[in-house]
């Protein structure tokens, strides 16, 4: 198993999104805001801990909020207008990815899955 969640630079955050993300209490754990056509999109990660927290809110309404550990890497990517982050996730026995489109709108798919 992987010592740490592979994570993508701060460079490649500022170049997708405008800004790179906050670093909190230790250097490994940070966080994003992101704002998108049909809300906020927050994206917490610790890559030692391995863990990620997204919450979506849409003015002071919470719409989703999710926490999982066990996650292998987290990365961005672009496909035409759409901007993802992408997060594959692998613990004993099971194994899935969440895909949070980000840009135009925010919306998500997860699957986790035995392995």
């Amino acid at each position: 198993m992987s010592s740490g969640m592979i994570t993508p630079g701060q460079q490649e955050f500022a170049e997708q999104f405008g800004e790179a993300p906050e670093i909190l209490d230790e250097p490994w754990i940070q966080r994003i805001q992101i704002d998108s056509d049909n809300g906020t999109l927050q994206l917490s990660f610790d890559a030692v801990q391995r863990s990620v927290e997204f919450l979506w809110s849409h003015g002071s309404e919470t719409v989703w909020r999710f926490v999982r550990e066990s996650a292998k890497s987290l990365s961005i990517r672009t496909e035409g207008q759409e901007t993802r982050l992408f997060v594959e996730f692998e613990s004993e026995g099971l194994s899935g990815q969440l895909d949070v489109r980000v840009f135009p709108t925010i919306s998500i798919r997860d699957s986790m899955l035995y392995s």
